[in-house]
């Protein structure tokens, strides 16, 4: 009961920041500016291209990811906006860096390199539950054309967390 609680909170606390903020916390603009020419294979130097999103699929990942780990919900609560921002970003970094290709062990290393470098500012919490999260969820909301990346097994719990983040949808 205590962490849908919380999802709620979270949830309440990234519309009203979406609200207020007019929608427009658009990983694709911010996360990565970049040019569309970087693919798959492209080389380590390429230009990291985010992933197309819009406010909405940015909210259900927010949504989500507060779902996946409710321990973020003091972390946003605290820090708003650039809360916020953080998660979105390293979730939109994560699958750049996947589409830019190097795998996903390098995708990893990169975002926690990433968001380790940028702490005193988000102040994005440095756990591994943490980290997980928000990459699990970047891999159903945001990018899931990179599952293809993951080991089957990995696949399937992936396809758990989707439906227990979305019942309706299966």
């Amino acid at each position: 009961m205590r962490g849908s609680k919380v999802a709620c909170e979270v949830a309440t606390v990234v519309a009203l920041v979406l609200s207020t903020f007019g929608v427009g916390i658009g990983v694709g603009a911010e996360a990565a500016q970049a040019s569309s020419s970087a693919r798959h294979g492209a080389s380590k130097n390429s230009p990291l291209v985010a992933p197309k999103t819009s406010p909405v699929i940015d909210a259900r990942y927010l949504t989500d990811v507060a779902k996946a780990d409710p321990s973020l919900a003091p972390y946003v609560q605290e820090h708003g906006n650039v809360a916020l921002k953080a998660v979105l970003t390293d979730g939109s970094a994560f699958c750049a860096f996947l589409e830019r290709g190097g795998g996903i062990d390098n995708a990893l290393l990169n975002v926690a390199a990433g968001a380790k470098s940028v702490e005193s500012t988000t102040h994005l919490p440095f756990a591994i539950a943490t980290f997980n999260a928000i990459e699990a969820v970047a891999l159903i909301d945001l990018c899931p054309g990179e599952q293809r990346l993951v080991p089957a097994s990995v696949r399937v719990k992936l396809r758990r967390l989707r439906s227990a983040l979305h019942p309706a949808a299966g």
